[in-house]
């Protein structure tokens, strides 16, 4: 395995929507927020953003992103967990050379309880699907820094 220097200033690079099947398929809105949480994430870290992707460049895949929803009802009692599911894969170049990459898969669940009925539809959630993003790509940054 081909080991790389602790990089200290970063570019993001491209980041690519392969999702293949859900509401998400070729979403470009999608493209450009994983970007934003992978720089966020890289300063979290105390790296540098760069402009230069002449060092080390780390692009994106986003392979896998859907919502699983898991409902039980007795009576007028019901729970619903949504549970939000992200695959993305991280590629380190350096030098314009593949050194390093790394599968991710993160998840957040929200569990919702009532004493009625209600249906939510099982759409995404916000807060839920940002927060698993963030943690997939903490974990791809993790593996390839």
């Amino acid at each position: 395995m081909f080991t790389v220097a602790q990089p200290t200033t970063i570019y993001v690079g491209n980041v690519t929507n392969r999702v293949k099947i859900g509401p998400l398929t070729g979403n470009k809105n999608l493209a450009f927020g994983v970007k934003n949480i992978a720089e966020e994430a890289i300063l979290d870290k105390g790296h540098d953003l760069s402009n230069d992707s002449s060092a080390f460049r780390l692009d994106f895949e986003i392979i896998y992103f859907d919502i699983q929803q898991t409902a039980t009802g007795v009576s007028v009692f019901h729970k619903t967990e949504n549970e939000t599911i992200i695959r993305i894969k991280g590629i380190l170049y350096s030098n314009n050379t593949k050194p390093k990459e790394y599968i991710a898969t993160g998840k957040s669940s929200e569990i919702s309880t009532s004493t009625m009925i209600v249906d939510e539809g099982g759409g995404f959630n916000q807060a839920s699907a940002r927060s698993a993003l963030k943690k997939t790509i903490i974990n791809v940054i993790d593996k390839l820094l």
